[in-house]
């Protein structure tokens, strides 16, 4: 973990206090992030003190979200650098993140019928087998449609603590589009 530079005044440092004034300062682990397009990341934040604030310079290269009270996602969309500043009440501190192009080299995932068949099993258990029954049928519903949703709640921003965040959140980009495919093809 990494403690951030704060403006400490002089008497701190003469009357031995720096020690217990660093306690206040926010941390984060790990500093910086690297990631390809696609993939994503997670930074745990401590000792914060009152509401954190997140700043994102490039929201284009890296989207940032929050997954619980003291863990961010941070989500590669493009290649650059990007640098995310927590702020609390007493400190800040800058998570650097640099995300690269995607390489021929390491193949994603096929996208085929049967790997979404195979992603999309964590989901029958509430959809019903192959989607088609349980809370909401997805059955047949457009891949656009249902990829949108996916993206909603693996972003926070659809019932950030809900099961259905928890679970699109464990998936890549890829995978997600992967599973909406599926169960477009289902009828």
């Amino acid at each position: 973990m990494r403690e951030v530079k704060s403006t400490v005044r002089p008497w701190f440092v003469a009357m031995g206090l720096l020690a217990s004034y660093s306690a206040w300062a926010v941390t984060v682990s790990p500093e910086s992030v690297s990631m390809a397009a696609g993939e994503s990341r997670t930074v745990k934040i401590s000792q914060v003190s009152g509401t954190l604030a997140v700043t994102n310079s490039s929201p284009a290269v890296v989207s940032v979200t929050k997954v619980d009270a003291l863990t961010y996602r941070f989500n590669g969309s493009a290649a650059g650098k990007a640098e995310v500043k927590f702020k609390d009440a007493r400190s800040d501190v800058t998570v650097k993140a640099t995300v690269t192009a995607g390489t021929t080299s390491t193949p994603l995932p096929p996208t085929g019928a049967l790997n979404g068949r195979l992603l999309a099993s964590n989901c029958f258990q509430c959809h019903g087998t192959n989607g088609t029954g349980g809370f909401d049928s997805l059955a047949g519903k457009s891949a656009s449609e249902i990829y949108s949703e996916l993206r909603e709640f693996a972003s926070g921003q659809e019932d950030a603590n809900g099961i259905m965040a928890a679970h699109a959140m464990g998936f890549s980009d890829a995978q997600l589009k992967s599973i909406a495919n599926y169960f477009a093809s289902v009828r």
